[in-house]
């Protein structure tokens, strides 16, 4: 079954009406006025030629939640009443409300005692304050714009109202609804691979035998291992020690796997009581199913997500794991290319990074390496040919610097390509391979106008998820294992844990996969990188 056969189910499984979207309230703005308060979504859409996802999500946000009446006096409070609706955090006990907590067996202790406080060294329970209250939110947006022509502006009226924004703080809670010694747990992986896979299992695995699991497992081959076909893998604090020194994931990726039915009966039938989902978008629809699955048959199942996606093209997120480490290894690539080029007579280097919807990589790439002179995303139209095209700027940098670079994202410039047919297992629409467009246009168009060029071409896809995480990634991937396990024990299901103005949180699945998170065109960090390369508009 693919990750759309699994969207699918979870828009089947999962209740509107309580999972409304955050774009949806700005539908009466004005026409210049996309909807979306969200960050890095839908402004500045050039000539109006840039539809896709962004018109898609548009419409689908619109339908999902009626439209906010700015001209009632208590709209503000409405809002702010709808977007904490939207933003509670799905608990088993609303399903099972004859679930009683019990005190958290997760607890550290300090070892140097310097009051009375101390009993043998160690704060006693009542005393400690190592735990998150349940009350405890962090701030969405911490911005407040006084016009939406400001760089970057999210409004949610045409005034730029400040709302105040709250979101679930991550953490232990002092108490909690599993009992260790009855949990079984499950970790799977799905997608393609990224850095920091294997980081996230293995704090997994240690933070769940911190409050005295002993029984956890991961399932092999992403959703596919939830068939017979292969067996479970023992998880253990020794077994996953060192893991986090490889890439790649030890209990393998799939894309795409079998119906929500026939995982929720495997779930049932192995016992599986806590399930950590690991994967980008369309694994957490699946996620999402799983849940509201198991909500329907009553079981008492904790399904929580740990967002994958090395584009970082997930909403509300300050970053994904595996993003710094694409950054970092990317620049490696330019580098590459950049010498290659300047190295050549009338040298050109082009570099294809990841990015399907979203250019993020391409862009703080560009902007960390300082070699690129065009960088060229998704979310960013361009033309190869004409007077404002990518190949006269091309021309001009070859005559006054002798050399160039260019860095471009997979998902660019689509448009220009011959229409690919079919999907992946993941439900993603195959795309055309720009790089090799751009080089072939680039030895063409060169040719045509008889002047020298020589084209470099570097496509480090498959060498940068392969990487092992970098430190920052690490870091990272530490905190997200951490906080999947203390969501799941505190009772939450059908949810994912991110970091939010540095902050980490948990957030409802529906609120994160509505639509990809995109570059805003129009944001400080996108000027920017223009600033950087120098580049004029190619339109």
């Amino acid at each position: 079954m693919s990750s759309i056969s699994l969207g699918s189910a979870a828009a089947r499984f999962t209740d509107c009406s309580s999972f409304t979207s955050l774009s949806s309230s700005s539908s009466s703005w004005k026409p210049y006025f996309r909807p979306g308060a969200i960050r890095g979504t839908f402004r500045r859409w050039k000539d109006g030629r840039r539809r896709g996802h962004a018109a898609v999500a548009s419409a689908v946000a619109e339908e999902r939640s009626p439209a906010t009446d700015y001209d009632e006096n208590d709209w503000k409070v409405q809002y702010q009443v709808d977007f904490e609706r939207r933003f509670d955090l799905p608990h088993l006990s609303d399903l099972l409300p004859e679930f009683t907590p019990i005190p958290s067996t997760f607890r550290l202790k300090k070892r140097s005692p310097s009051s009375e406080d101390y009993v043998n060294g160690y704060l006693s329970r009542e005393q400690y304050n190592g735990y998150i209250n349940n009350d405890d939110r962090v701030l969405l947006k911490v911005i407040k714009y006084s016009s939406p022509a400001s760089a970057g502006a999210e409004c949610i009226d045409p005034d730029c109202t400040w709302v105040e924004q709250w979101i679930h703080r991550a953490g232990p809670r002092k108490e909690i609804y599993f009992r260790p010694e009855d949990v079984n747990a499950a970790i799977v992986t799905c997608g393609g691979l990224c850095p920091g896979l294997n980081d996230v299992i293995r704090q997994i695995v240690i933070t769940l035998e911190m409050y005295g699991v002993k029984n956890i497992v991961g399932i092999p081959h992403g959703y596919r291992g939830f068939t017979k076909e292969e067996p479970e893998i023992p998880l253990s604090r020794k077994a996953v020690q060192t893991i986090h020194l490889s890439g790649g994931s030890i209990l393998g990726v799939s894309r795409g796997g079998p119906a929500i039915d026939e995982i929720v009966d495997s779930i049932q039938e192995r016992g599986i009581n806590m399930l950590f989902v690991l994967g980008g978008d369309g694994t957490h629809a699946g996620a999402n199913a799983i849940h509201r699955e198991c909500y329907r048959r009553r079981m008492k199942v904790a399904v929580v997500g740990v967002p994958k996606t090395i584009d970082n093209d997930i909403l509300y997120m300050d970053r994904t794991f595996g993003f710094d480490t694409a950054v970092e290894e990317a620049q490696r690539a330019i580098n590459s290319v950049y010498i290659e080029a300047h190295s050549a007579y009338h040298g050109i280097g082009v570099v294809k990074l990841m990015g399907r919807n979203s250019g993020f990589i391409a862009m703080h790439a560009s902007l960390a390496s300082g070699q690129v002179d065009i960088c060229l995303i998704p979310e960013d139209p361009f033309t190869l040919h004409g007077p404002n095209g990518v190949l006269r700027h091309l021309r001009y940098l070859v005559q006054t610097k002798g050399s160039a670079v260019v860095c471009v994202a997979e998902g660019a410039g689509q448009d220009l390509l011959k229409k690919a047919n079919g999907t992946d297992a993941s439900g993603n629409k195959i795309l055309g391979d720009i790089g090799i467009h751009i080089v072939q246009e680039t030895r063409k168009y060169f040719k045509e106008i008889g002047v020298a060029a020589d084209v470099k071409y570097i496509d480090p896809t498959y060498m940068i998820r392969a990487c092992r995480a970098n430190a920052a990634d690490g870091i990272l991937c530490t905190v997200l294992g951490q906080n999947a396990v203390h969501g799941a024990f505190a009772g939450f299901s059908g949810i994912t844990v991110g970091v939010v103005n540095t902050h980490y949180a948990y957030f409802p699945i529906p609120e994160v996969i509505s639509h990809p998170r995109l570059v805003d065109t129009n944001s400080r960090m996108w000027h920017r990188c223009l600033t950087s390369t120098g580049q004029p508009d190619f339109v």
